[in-house]
């Protein structure tokens, strides 16, 4: 069983879903929600674009880690992190007490949903073909990704139906006791106003 105070890590590709359902779920749990990238980057003060032009991949990491050992002290969180971050093994085991959801997406999926925000701002995304080199990195990643302790499909819903499905996965991994009636109590709010 899981303890409550302890932290969610949401994992997977850019495009999964990751910043847009964490905040959902950190308001539903009651925690506090952090993106791992934009933590990164208030440290650095230049965008994730800077660092890895200015610091490369290497640089970027490297921050990555110090804020990840950071947040490790915490509890009581809601992490979105960036898409490699799952498979830096010594990197996410320091996150310690935690339970990683991947939120898996099909590359095409996770390319329209960049498509909004600006594939440009990706650094490992920014070639010709982005799709392709999405499709290389979760292949490279898969197996890092598989070690997290629920995963679900993302493909075709939307961030609140996301977030339904990761609290109903937290409630079966032990999370029960902070979600007591609280998918159900959302989706009859949703019955309710879509009537």
């Amino acid at each position: 069983m899981t303890d409550v105070s302890e932290s969610v890590w949401l994992v997977g590709l850019s495009g999964a879903g990751k910043s847009a359902v964490g905040p959902l779920v950190a308001r539903r749990l009651g925690f506090r929600f952090v993106d791992l990238d934009e933590r990164v980057e208030a440290l650095a003060g230049e965008t994730i674009t800077t660092i890895f032009r200015t610091g490369g991949e290497a640089g970027f990491r490297a921050l990555e880690e110090g804020v990840t050992l950071e947040l490790a002290t915490r509890s009581k969180l809601v992490v979105a992190t960036g898409g490699g971050w799952m498979a830096r093994p010594d990197v996410e085991r320091a996150a310690g007490g935690r339970v990683r959801v991947w939120l898996r997406v099909r590359p095409e999926t996770a390319i329209h949903r960049l498509s909004e925000d600006g594939i440009g701002e990706r650094p490992r995304l920014a070639g010709p073909e982005p799709e392709a080199a999405l499709a290389q990195l979760l292949a490279d990643r898969r197996d890092a990704y598989a070690e997290a302790e629920l995963a679900l499909d993302t493909d075709g819903l939307r961030p609140d139906e996301i977030a339904d499905a990761v609290l109903r996965g937290l409630r079966a991994l032990g999370f029960a006791s902070a979600l007591e009636g609280d998918v159900e109590s959302s989706m009859n709010e949703e019955l309710e106003n879509r009537s």
